[in-house]
């Protein structure tokens, strides 16, 4: 049985629709000055690169969440930015939103633990979580620009980038595999004022 290029394209279209759709999504509370300041914290770093496997600058986002050099960063990463902001802002640890940990699956299974499910889109300020099929292994990027067709602009820590390993923006497709990895959730954020 042969399908009409337009049959083709629908099926494509709701499949495209179901893998955009096939994550959860968990909302935490976070001050809004803090999630503007750590996305431009963030936005500092972005060039910064490893000097041998994990080590050098990047050692200051290990150090955040209590490891030394040598661990995966991206999600030490993640949170450095938001304990930077919280510094800069006069704000206790207890606000940033997420856990302190450089794994990227932690992060996302606290979420769980403690945020609310929901049904939203992907926007800014969103973190997106992949996961090994096979393993605990993941990586975690944060959203700082959506475009259209589930295509997302990130800020990646400890990702492979022309001039070696560092920070950098990255363009996702969240139907596409990245790597080995698939998009296991997101953890989004629900502004909050503390005044």
């Amino acid at each position: 049985m042969r399908w009409s290029i337009s049959a083709r394209r629908l099926l494509g279209a709701v499949l495209l629709s179901f893998l955009l759709c096939s994550y959860t999504s968990y909302e935490l509370p976070c001050n809004g000055d803090l999630l503007i300041e750590s996305e431009r914290i963030a936005l500092t770093q972005v060039g910064v690169m490893e000097v041998g496997n994990n080590k050098g600058e990047v050692a200051k986002y290990l150090s955040s969440v209590g490891l030394s050099e040598g661990y995966p960063y991206c999600a030490a990463g993640v949170y450095w930015s938001f304990s930077e902001a919280s510094k800069k802002l006069n704000l206790s640890n207890s606000a940033i939103p997420i856990k302190r940990t450089a794994v990227a699956n932690a992060v996302l299974n606290d979420a769980i633990n403690r945020g609310k499910r929901v049904n939203k889109p992907i926007t800014r300020h969103d973190l997106l979580v992949w996961k090994s099929k096979s393993s605990w292994k993941g990586h975690i990027e944060r959203v700082i620009e959506t475009k259209s067709k589930g295509i997302v602009k990130t800020i990646a820590f400890n990702v492979k980038l022309e001039q070696g390993e560092g920070v950098g923006i990255k363009t996702r497709y969240l139907s596409h595999p990245l790597g080995k990895l698939l998009l296991r959730g997101v953890v989004k954020f629900e502004v909050i004022d503390d005044n």
